[in-house]
């Protein structure tokens, strides 16, 4: 555009110092970048100076392209200008600006094209041509990268396609579509034992899955109230299983201020609970849960209060629920019931009668919530009893079959300053509690306490004797207390006795050894024995052998035992392990009409072995057959040591342990300060009863240890050999191989025999 063409449109304009002002004052809000106000004072001028004035309206597109929402007015105004004068680059090259500001590269380089070819030549304007030429090369460079940009979105969108291509080819062949419901509320229910979010978690693979765990209620039976969406969580459980919780577990994180908003929403549905675990100690739950659980068959409290008088059940359980079957305590203060507003049970202590009930309970109705109770576990408790031990609160009892209490403060009440226990005292002493536990099987003590031991209570039952670290007061020795009538009858069936870190010496353990004719286990970790306790328990052979099925054995801790007994004891409980001394030969003696039997003479010649086999014929020949000859008693096979704990006994030497790995199946000698409690009793993961029965295979292939399901310290055997044969032999599928080298076995060797199964898998 010629220079007289610019100063036409110029001379038009009105207003001429208003006008330049306004673009002044434009131009100084573009250098600050204030577009609003730049595109304000340019509207100015052009209101003054005319609306189709392509010096101001360029101007104003310099502020309206930086504006997103006004570039549809700002294309508006290029077409103005390029329809009022073609001849002017100014239109296109605005043109240009704002298709690059809104993406379109492409038309951004016809526009600036078309602006180069109206535009002024370098002859003419060296700086505007400069100035197009530059800005064009711009755009081709931007265009390039635009172009490298979208070739290679373009492979990565070939490589989404082709995964998401696999993805739904594996989606034919994928099973899990076709599992039926059944098998998916199996899997939830085998999830749950473990994991009590493993449901959710299954519901979030797929909208078939959800439908089916979200509408099986069973699966929402446990409730577990923690710190996180509390009263939503309830909610939601509530509504999946329809008020039917089975279990209920109040974690310790769980803020007692949410506890009135659970106790609305739960009272109705809590007589249904089966299994209640409470880790929050709180005066709160025996108030407002009091008396609301009538089926509870698992509770399990943790408490910190030591508040006396508190019962057993902390007065949850309902008047006649008679369904308790496991009582885990632990912490907290507990002690007798005594109803001294109780109109009933002053009746009751007037009334001489021996058939009455006693007015002080455990419970508040003892004959019916623990009646059938079978495990109870009292663990760091104090308790506050009329009775000076525990042996009364196992006449209460009737069922149970393990009792655990585990460092348990014992404290009686002075029944002098109290006429109410007092006179129960007195009734209770007088009756005794001569009475027999038919159920009892595992009796743990630990720690101090005053009595240890069963005293008048029988069990003849009992199986497994755990006192372990359990000191009486007033007591020097443990023996006594295993002595006791109680226990009696049950020393013959015990399968395990733990004494490790008790105090007795090796007179009274050889007075309690005969007695045990069935142990199995033996635990004397940490006691002052010495290697005649090992000589003792050497078998010889004969009725006078102690401990004849023991195979297990922990002397973990004794520093005064050494290799060469714990060499000989291993070995004569090995089959062949320990060889007995020949007997000398006896000569006979002759009689007076008859010569005694010459002794030979080292240069008489030898007896050849036909004649010595054929003489041994002969008299086998002649011989009258003995009827009761092969009639004798069948040969018990007793067990072999196949478990041995050898922690912190320094005497051991390290290659008679290597020695005895082979004819021991687990051996353990540790060195450290950190000792191992489960390793030296034989429990968890260590236990002596775990893979160790005769029979059993050996290897990476034998009999394996593994863990129990939902259970934190429970192990079970997983048998290959013989146990793990179906009762029905020829049950279809089950198959009898043996070993390749059974052609090549010599007499008497045992033929290896395993079951396998090949049949269809259902």
């Amino acid at each position: 555009m010629s220079k007289n063409k610019k100063l036409q449109g110029d001379e038009s304009i009105t207003n001429r110092p208003m006008v330049e002002q306004s673009i002044r004052h434009g131009k100084r809000a573009l250098q600050e970048k204030d577009w609003d106000g730049a595109r304000e004072q340019f509207d100015k001028a052009i209101s003054l100076g005319g609306k189709r004035n392509i010096r101001l309206l360029d101007y104003k597109l310099r502020a309206l392209i930086e504006l997103p929402h006004w570039h549809r007015t700002a294309n508006e105004i290029t077409k103005i200008m390029i329809a009022t004068d073609p001849e002017d680059y100014r239109g296109y090259y605005r043109h240009a600006k704002l298709l690059h500001k809104m993406g379109g590269i492409e038309a951004a380089l016809n526009s600036i094209n078309q602006a180069i070819k109206v535009g002024p030549t370098k002859s003419q304007d060296e700086r505007i041509y400069k100035a197009l030429q530059w800005y064009r090369s711009d755009l081709i460079f931007v265009q390039h990268e635009n172009e490298q940009r979208r070739a290679a979105q373009s492979q990565v969108e070939r490589n989404r396609i082709e995964a998401a291509r696999i993805v739904a080819k594996k989606a034919k062949i994928n099973f899990i579509n076709r599992l039926s419901p059944d098998v998916l509320i199996n899997i939830a229910e085998a999830g749950l034992i473990d994991d009590p979010g493993f449901v959710v978690k299954m519901a979030g693979v797929c909208r078939n899955w959800r439908n089916i765990l979200l509408n099986t209620g069973s699966l929402w039976s446990t409730l577990i109230l923690g710190k996180k969406r509390v009263v939503e969580r309830a909610k939601f459980y509530l509504e999946r299983n329809k008020g039917n919780i089975k279990e209920l577990i109040v974690k310790e994180e769980f803020e007692m201020y949410r506890f009135p908003i659970i106790t609305g929403l739960l009272s109705p549905y809590l007589s249904k609970v089966r299994r209640l675990t409470i880790l929050q100690s709180s005066v709160l739950l025996q108030h407002d849960w009091k008396k609301k659980f009538c089926h509870l068959e698992y509770l399990r409290i943790k408490s910190d209060i030591l508040g006396i008088g508190t019962d057993l059940v902390y007065r949850l359980l309902s008047p006649d629920a008679a369904s308790l079957l496991e009582l885990d305590i632990e912490g907290g203060g507990y002690g007798h019931i005594y109803s001294r507003y109780d109109e009933k049970a002053e009746g009751v202590l007037n009334n001489n009668s021996e058939e009455e009930e006693d007015p002080p309970f455990w419970t508040e109705n003892s004959s019916v919530h623990l009646n059938r109770l079978r495990v109870l576990r009292l663990k760091r408790c104090f308790i506050y009893a009329a009775w000076p031990d525990h042996t009364e609160l196992l006449s209460h009892l009737p069922s149970i079959e393990i009792f655990e209490m585990n460092n348990v403060v014992w404290n009686s009440i002075d029944t002098m300053n109290d006429p109410l226990a007092r006179q129960w005292y007195d009734r209770r002493s007088a009756r005794g509690l001569d009475m027999t536990l038919q159920d009892l099987n595992t009796y743990k003590i630990t720690g101090s306490a005053k009595n240890l031991a069963l005293y008048n209570i029988k069990a003849p039952r009992l199986q497994h004797l755990d006192i372990w670290s359990a000191h009486a007061s007033g007591s020097a020795s443990i023996a006594p207390h295993i002595l006791t009538p109680g226990l009696a009858a049950a020393l013959p069936n015990l399968l395990s006795l733990d004494i490790g870190r008790c105090t007795i010496d090796h007179r009274d353990m050889l007075d309690i050894l005969p007695k045990l004719k069935s142990l199995k286990f033996l635990n004397v970790s940490y006691c002052p024995l010495d290697n005649a306790f090992l000589e003792a328990l050497e078998r010889k052979g004969n009725e006078k052998d102690l401990l004849p099925n023991l195979m297990a054995l922990s002397i973990a801790g004794n520093t005064e035992i050494t290799s060469a007994p714990l060499r000989r004891f291993v070995l004569s409980r090995t089959p062949g392990g320990l060889k007995p001394p020949k007997p000398s030969p006896v000569p006979k003696k002759g009689s007076a009409f008859r010569p005694s039997v010459p002794k030979p003479s080292p240069f008489a010649p030898s007896t050849s072995h036909s004649q010595s086999s054929h003489q041994s014929t002969k008299v086998n020949l002649t011989q009258p057959p003995n009827p009761t000859a092969n009639s004798s008693k069948p040969e018990v096979t007793l067990p072999s040591i196949q478990w041995l704990c050898l922690d912190n006994c320094d005497r051991v030497e390290f290659e008679i342990v290597d020695y005895l790995r082979r004819k021991v199946r687990y051996i353990s000698q540790q060195f450290s300060t950190n000792i191992v409690e489960n390793r030296i009793r034989g429990k968890g993961k260590y236990s002596w009863e775990g893979e160790y029965d005769i029979g059993c295979g050996t290897g990476e292939s034998g009999c394996q240890l593994r863990k129990l399901p939902g259970s934190k310290d429970g192990y079970y055997v997983h048998h290959t050999c013989k146990q793990a044969m179906p009762d029905d032999q020829d049950e279809r599928g089950w198959s009898l191989t043996q070993s390749s080298q059974t052609q090549s076995q010599t007499p008497g060797q045992i033929t290896q025999l395993r079951y396998t199964y090949s049949g269809p898998w259902q």
